[in-house]
């Protein structure tokens, strides 16, 4: 616990690695982006990634607390709480309240932690868009290339129904998430926050991002037609930036075998 008055450190106690979203993989841990590939031209063109405002996402749950906070606090918080003689836990409705204010206040910017391309999250984020281009880097070419920009990097941790999300901080919901519904995404998250009692920035956000240094290695769209991947490496030389456009691994059976299971 900490005095904000003096940002002096009033209580702690041990919090699990498992549950903590700041432990990073090693900076050479491969990341994936899926994005249109419009939507590519612009982030190259601008120099900036596209921060979206997390009540804002698809997922209207994202960055919320379960029903399971509404009677349970964490083991850590309740040790925590028990420490320091207190009697009652953060109110319900005043962690909601708190919540829906961060909420629109908070923007993300969302990767894959995987070795290879997956055919679940080109189903799940371009749904047949075969003009599309997963980007490849790694989490040390994403901290350099945002470098001095207000972003931090949080893995998301997935909890099972029934289990309260991370309550040691008002931002602890924004790096948890439905375990069932969202495991394949392996996700590390971007996020930068407005202070509160700053003047709102809207829907979305851009931040000024060196591409170069984050982007890797483009994969097309397993359907794209074979032309696109010359598009794609014409698009980047527009820019100065040469790395390797390749074909993807999958094919149209790899995205309906795991379409048919999602």
């Amino acid at each position: 616990m900490i005095d904000r008055r003096d940002q002096t450190v009033v209580k702690s106690v041990p919090f699990p690695d498992e549950h903590n979203p700041h432990l990073l993989p090693p900076m050479e841990t491969a990341v994936w982006h899926y994005i249109r590939f419009d939507y590519f031209q612009t982030l190259l063109k601008n120099g900036a990634m596209w921060f979206t405002r997390i009540d804002k996402q698809s997922d209207k749950m994202d960055g919320t607390y379960s029903e399971a906070n509404a009677s349970q606090m964490t083991p850590a918080s309740k040790s925590l709480i028990d420490s320091l003689g207190i009697v009652e836990g953060p109110q319900w409705a005043q962690l909601l309240q708190t919540n829906d204010i961060l909420r629109k206040k908070a923007y993300v910017h969302c990767w894959s932690i995987r070795r290879h391309e997956s055919a679940w999250m080109w189903n799940a984020f371009l749904q047949g868009i075969v003009r599309s281009v997963a980007i490849r880097s790694t989490v040390g070419r994403l901290v350099a290339a945002l470098r001095g920009q207000p972003v931090d990097f949080l893995r998301v941790i997935y909890y099972p129904p029934g289990i309260p999300r991370p309550d040691w901080s008002y931002t602890a919901p924004f790096s948890a998430k439905d375990k069932i519904k969202h495991r394949e995404e392996r996700e590390l998250r971007l996020m930068s926050v407005t202070e509160i009692g700053a003047a709102d920035e809207g829907e979305y956000k851009l931040i000024p991002t060196d591409t170069k240094a984050f982007i890797g290695k483009i994969v097309v769209h397993p359907l794209s037609p074979p032309e696109f991947q010359k598009e794609v490496r014409s698009e980047l030389g527009l820019y100065s930036i040469a790395v390797h456009v390749a074909r993807s691994e999958l094919r149209a059976h790899d995205l309906l075998a795991v379409a048919r299971s999602q």
